[in-house]
């Protein structure tokens, strides 16, 4: 289909937007949005209709909606004070105000079908209706806890790539009876339902929370809570509990879908199994090369899936900071490439920024990373992994204070994560060298305590025991990283702990046991 207005062409069979016949460059989303507003004029749109439309109900923050529609603004010669296109109707949404020509629709040349004319259109992703937390009373404390973690449940679970999240929770809010998960896959097609119930007992909040398989009505995991306090308090301690336990379960039952669906291999599906190896399995040497080589498949199959080239850059860019990849060279090279794609392919989604500014700053750019780790955050403050990347470009742009601090965030609002041990190894060498030799041997210990077969969580706490002159302690913890990684190599020590503390740990290991 080709839509034009003024000096501007749409052509959805080529992906395009194109003024006086020069190209526009434009992340998807954008496209999107253009798109629907020049095939429906003079409509009015309210944000839960834009996202229930563009980003398949997916639960989105105001700041990804507002961010969306001032790209879309820019691209068209168009502002948020002049408003020549894109109107913003008080209080009901937004209306494309132009005279839109359309001529007929395209067709695929091949099979001579309509052709889809975005990637929104996708619904093969992982999807979850988190339902209404039910009040068992009317207690006033029941109803606002409730209310308050469903909320709070749906904006961080955001952070889970491709996992949609249904915006029809609250056509379920009212009802007497709630439909079976089977009834609801029926209704709405999704794969996951989050059922849940809240109940004050002598003064102590009961929070049920159980996960369903929406396609055969089967119990994946449910679990009580207990949390007291306030309602603030409560609504805290229970989002922050709910999802330690939750999204580990998510991962699973993710694997398993993907594992399951008989298909040819595409670009999602890829990485779903990429991302989910990595949630599962953790940030090792033996995962990382597994997940590289399946993310290189999963942007061959799809070049235009901004969250391939994004979690590649990533997985490249801190293999080559630690030593992990046998050409870090080559690593680095690739990581830069696979950054600057990704981010041209997709600016707004903050889980694209997250990896590919943690990787710019792991191949040496945390002034280039900063910015971008700071925008990840600010279009999703629950993306765990974007602050502990813009925490650790702090630490490397030796801003220490602040760099810990985020880090600390980062690991208090995701506390079951599986890069905990990484996150951890990062933060307690960040208070190594801000001198706090106590909290870094503290949560050097922690790091180790979370990951068995993570070698770095050795090495800095081996570091942590010498700067308190522990020898023998140093001594223990880097022989138990060589009992994990046995080729550790002396970059490998240095790029953790730095040349001075790397090198007086090296020396603690006699001369028989190995070469550097």
């Amino acid at each position: 289909m080709r839509l034009s207005f003024d000096d501007f062409v749409i052509d959805t069979t080529r992906y395009e937007l194109r003024r006086n016949d020069q190209p526009c460059k434009l992340e998807p989303k954008v496209f999107d949005l253009i798109a629907h507003f020049a095939q429906h004029p003079n409509q009015v749109f309210s944000r839960e209709q834009l996202v229930e439309l563009l980003w398949n109900g997916r639960f989105v923050s105001d700041a990804t909606i507002s961010t969306c529609i001032k790209s879309a603004r820019k691209a068209i010669g168009d502002s948020g004070a002049a408003q020549r296109y894109i109107q913003t109707v008080r209080g009901r949404g937004f209306r494309f105000y132009a005279g839109v020509i359309r001529d007929a629709p395209a067709t695929n040349e091949i099979s001579g079908q309509p052709s889809k004319t975005a990637a929104s259109d996708r619904n093969d992703d992982p999807s979850l209706l988190v339902l209404p937390f039910r009040p068992l009373s009317d207690q006033p404390e029941s109803i606002q806890l409730a209310s308050g973690l469903t909320m709070e449940l749906l904006a961080i679970l955001t952070r889970i790539p491709l996992l949609r999240l249904s915006a029809r929770t609250h056509r379920y809010a009212d009802l007497e009876v709630t439909p079976s998960a089977r009834q609801i896959h029926e209704d709405l097609g999704v794969n996951f339902v989050l059922e849940s119930s809240v109940q004050l007992v002598e003064g102590r909040h009961h929070i049920n929370v159980g996960l369903a398989d929406a396609r055969t009505g089967f119990r994946l995991w449910s679990e009580r809570f207990v949390v007291s306090g306030s309602v603030g308090a409560a609504l805290q301690e229970g989002v922050v509990a709910i999802t330690a336990k939750l999204e580990p379960q998510l991962y699973r039952a993710i694997a398993r879908l993907v594992g399951s669906v008989d298909n040819e291999e595409n670009g999602r599906s890829l990485f779903l199994e990429a991302s989910s190896m990595l949630a599962l399995k953790g940030w090792h040497h033996d995962s990382f090369a597994q997940a590289a080589e399946i993310l290189r498949r999963s942007w061959q199959c799809e070049p235009e899936f901004a969250l391939a080239p994004s979690l590649l850059s990533l997985v490249l860019g801190f293999g080559h900071r630690v030593g992990l990849l046998k050409d870090r060279e080559q690593a680095k090279h690739e990581a830069l490439k696979a950054a600057e794609m990704s981010l041209e392919l997709d600016s707004l989604d903050s889980t694209v920024l997250g990896y590919s500014g943690c990787a710019l700053a792991d191949i040496g750019q945390p002034d280039r990373a900063l910015p971008i780790l700071r925008n990840a955050i600010e279009l999703n403050p629950a993306n765990a992994q974007a602050w502990a990347a813009l925490g650790a470009a702090c630490i490397l742009h030796q801003r220490l204070d602040e760099g810990i601090a985020h880090i600390r965030h980062g690991i208090a609002i995701s506390p079951l994560d599986s890069r905990l041990s990484i996150w951890g190894s990062v933060l307690t060498a960040g208070l190594l060298l801000s001198g706090d030799y106590e909290d870094a041997l503290h949560q050097g210990q922690l790091a180790c305590q979370r990951d068995d077969r993570n070698f770095m969580a050795r090495v800095v706490l081996a570091g942590a025991y010498l700067a308190r002159n522990e020898n023998q302690q140093a001594h223990a913890a880097l022989e138990d990283a060589y009992r994990i990684k046995p080729d550790l190599s002396r970059l490998q020590v240095h790029s953790l702990l730095g040349r001075d503390l790397g090198e007086a740990l090296l020396k603690l290991r006699r001369p028989t046991t190995g070469n550097f």
